[in-house]
């Protein structure tokens, strides 16, 4: 009888992954933490820079896309100096963003980012239309020309 049991038991150390019958079942499955009110608003009485930091870095998809979509925006609106300061250390965490769209969205932002980064954008800042903010291409119209490969 006791040859009989140490292959069993040995059978049982070789499988691990297969816990033996009557084992304890598998840990329960956590269900995921649901968002709050106050995490599915957006505080619109932030100045520009303040709110795109804060939601930039949301756990809301769709609140990091919203600001991403500024970033051109508040860069022009900041200037050289505090792009490279306060935009600028923001995306490497954007560039490797799970949401496709985030990172696509950000790609487009790049261009204008850079022309401010460069300096090329001028001095006079104009108060961009509601229009304006929404149209990327429009926004864009006033800056400088990087020529095509």
């Amino acid at each position: 009888p006791q040859q009989h049991q140490r292959p069993q038991q040995q059978q049982q150390q070789q499988h691990p992954i297969h816990p033996p019958a009557g084992g304890e079942p598998p840990s329960a499955v956590v269900p995921p933490v649901q968002p709050r009110f106050e995490d599915l608003t957006i505080d619109d009485d932030l100045p520009l820079l303040p709110r795109l930091q804060r939601y930039v870095q949301s756990s809301i998809a769709l609140q990091r896309l919203v600001h991403v979509r500024m970033l051109g925006e508040v860069a022009l609106e900041i200037g050289q100096k505090l792009t490279s300061t306060e935009l600028v250390p923001l995306l490497p965490k954007l560039v490797k963003d799970g949401e496709s769209i985030i990172r696509q969205r950000l790609c487009a932002e790049l261009k204008v980012l850079c022309l401010v980064l460069m300096g090329m954008t001028g001095t006079t800042k104009e108060p961009h239309s509601a229009e304006s903010v929404n149209n990327s291409d429009s926004r864009m119209a006033g800056l400088p020309q990087i020529p095509k490969p």
